[in-house]
């Protein structure tokens, strides 16, 4: 007698199982790997959120000290307006000092003869208008401003024929000790 096992649904049932533990841990790891991603995406969305609230906070930082800036800067130009004032008043101080000696120089260099019309002084640079009975008198001006020492480089713009007299313009520049 001869017995005869049917190995096979022996081998389905293993098979069956085999299959089935390998479709469990299939599952199993596409739900790990999918909960592994969606925790590796909300950090990533924490960190980026992390980092969008240090560059709100550097952006405002960066308005308040450009906001200071701007405050600096006016405060400079403010300082260089009142700089600038400061050096004009210090000028027509030193001017309005200057002025009498100016005045008494050119008194003392007047020829007779001779009378001035206009005096135009900027900067550094006079310039005295006026009439004279000659040509000789007004050399002779010229000659007394050049030696009074308040200005130097004294030049004859113009000399013109009137009836009333020669009509000049002398241009000249005060001596640095003058201005």
């Amino acid at each position: 007698m001869r017995v005869r096992l049917n190995l096979m649904p022996w081998r389905e049932q293993r098979r069956a199982k085999t299959l089935r533990r390998f479709q469990r841990a299939l599952v199993l790891s596409l739900i790990l790997a999918l909960v592994g991603v969606l925790l590796l995406d909300q950090a990533a969305r924490a960190r980026l959120a992390r980092q969008a609230e240090v560059v709100a906070r550097h952006q405002a930082e960066l308005a308040r000290l450009e906001g200071g800036l701007l405050q600096l800067e006016r405060l400079r130009e403010a300082r260089q307006a009142a700089q600038a004032q400061y050096a004009a008043l210090t000028t027509l101080r030193a001017r309005q000092a200057l002025l009498p000696g100016l005045l008494l120089s050119l008194e003392q260099a007047m020829p007779e003869g001779a009378q001035l019309t206009e005096v135009d002084w900027q900067d550094n640079r006079l310039q005295l208008a006026g009439l004279a009975a000659s040509a000789a008198v007004v050399a002779r001006l010229m000659r007394d401003l050049q030696h009074s020492g308040v200005v130097q480089e004294v030049e004859l713009v113009h000399l013109r024929y009137q009836q009333t007299g020669d009509e000049f313009l002398l241009a000249a520049r005060l001596a640095p000790g003058a201005s």
